[in-house]
């Protein structure tokens, strides 16, 4: 389903009036006709369906709303020339960045203000990857007053560096921010300003990276591994406490290998079937956890098995980060039961439309059928009273009368 952009998105039943580049997008590059879907996106966590109708016409046929992640990414970077920023700024909505930070460094070699060449390009990313939250762009600052005033909201940054990168430390982090220096890369005063404000070394490999490349790339990193990195941590630092017999049990670590590959449902047969022989085990309880709540998306399992392990592991700091994700799991559970609730009831009311157009069809059908019936007797009727003339009769020839002299 192709996705178009719109920012007040109507209730379902209502028209979508498009801007004037989507309407020509839709109908004259895409050549839309009636019958045929497509996605609405505001930007907001909005989402809608929309079919065509004769006219071309945009009729909203459902709608939700998708609540805001509970961990946000930020990035911070240089601002760069403009070709570059136009494969920067896309990437940046597919990677589902929720807010963009321009920054002028000592070695910045370009100077721009957001526009409405920025506002299309991240539409454009939005649209290519469904991400119902466009990013948003904050003004351009100094680098090392925006860096400082986001680490004391809380924020935990990282910033690309060749060097080696320290161990993350375990923590909750509801926002993360990635900082991206210009071509030249950070000064020695900035990187030092940097680890000064408690920003973290991140090293993605021993090669110097160009500026987009190294902003995809953290971003990709961080989205993966920051927002999974307290649970790991927390895995590991049970596995040295708990019970390392356990966490060396071949069945998990046939689980491991097979999460660590990517395929969630064998890991979790492997989890379930050691659990089986170790029933109490905080160890398997926090895994089963992760990979609920991580891989297989399914926090109401996830919760459970947070609430087993905090019944069965001994007290630790741990217990406070296990305590805030079973929260998280459980709120997120309650969303996708709200947003559960609300498609029933759009698709309820979906089927009694159709169940009404079935009877009108009905109802035409037998009208059509009558009428059929009385143009048939009518037809025969004219049949019957149709005259049929009789053959008219050859005139005789004329006698000629022969006078005889």
């Amino acid at each position: 389903m192709r996705t178009l952009f719109l920012e007040n998105l109507p209730s379902p039943g209502g028209e979508a009036v498009l801007e004037r580049r989507e309407a020509e997008h839709l109908f004259r590059v895409l050549r839309a006709a009636p019958g045929e879907r497509f996605r609405l996106l505001d930007g907001r966590g909005g989402r809608a369906a929309a079919v065509v109708l004769p006219g071309k016409i945009l009729r909203v046929e459902s709608r939700d709303d998708v609540p805001e992640p509970e961990k946000k990414l930020h990035l911070f970077f240089a601002l760069p020339r403009r070709s570059r920023l136009d494969a920067l700024l896309p990437a940046c909505a597919e990677l589902g960045v929720w807010e963009l930070h321009p920054c002028v460094c000592a070695r910045s070699v370009a100077e721009s203000t957001p526009n409405d060449r920025w506002n299309l390009q991240l539409v454009e990313g939005c649209k290519q990857s469904g991400n119902p939250f466009l990013p948003r762009v904050a003004k351009p600052e100094p680098l090392l007053p925006c860096v400082r005033s986001a680490a004391a909201s809380g924020m935990e940054l990282y910033y690309g560096s060749v060097a080696a990168a320290e161990a993350p430390e375990t923590s909750a982090p509801r926002e993360v921010g990635w900082v991206v220096g210009p071509e030249g890369g950070f000064t020695p005063d900035e990187e030092a300003a940097l680890r000064e404000a408690g920003a973290k070394p991140l090293n993605l490999g021993e090669w110097v990276l160009r500026l987009e490349t190294a902003a995809v790339c953290g971003l990709a990193v961080l989205r993966k591994f920051v927002f999974t990195l307290v649970l790991a941590c927390v895995v590991t630092v049970v596995c040295g406490g708990c019970g390392r017999d356990v966490s060396h049990h071949p069945l998990v670590r046939k689980g491991d290998y097979c999460r660590d590959l990517g395929d969630a449902p064998a890991a979790l047969n492997f989890y379930r079937r050691a659990l089986e022989k170790h029933p109490n085990s905080p160890v398997l309880f926090l895994r089963l956890a992760a990979l609920y709540d991580e891989a297989l998306n399914e926090p109401l399992a996830a919760a459970w098995y947070y609430s087993e392990y905090l019944r069965t592991a001994p007290a630790s700091p741990e217990r406070e980060t296990v305590e805030i994700c079973r929260r998280a799991a459980l709120e997120r559970a309650r969303r996708m039961d709200a947003n559960t609730i609300r498609q029933n009831a759009a698709m309820e009311k979906l089927r009694a439309r159709v169940r009404q157009l079935e009877a009108e069809n009905r109802r035409l059908d037998r009208m059509l059928n009558e009428a059929l019936r009385r143009n048939e007797e009518s037809r025969k009727k004219l049949e019957e009273r149709k005259v049929v003339k009789p053959p008219t009769r050859a005139a005789a020839p004329r006698k000629t009368r022969t006078i005889s002299r």
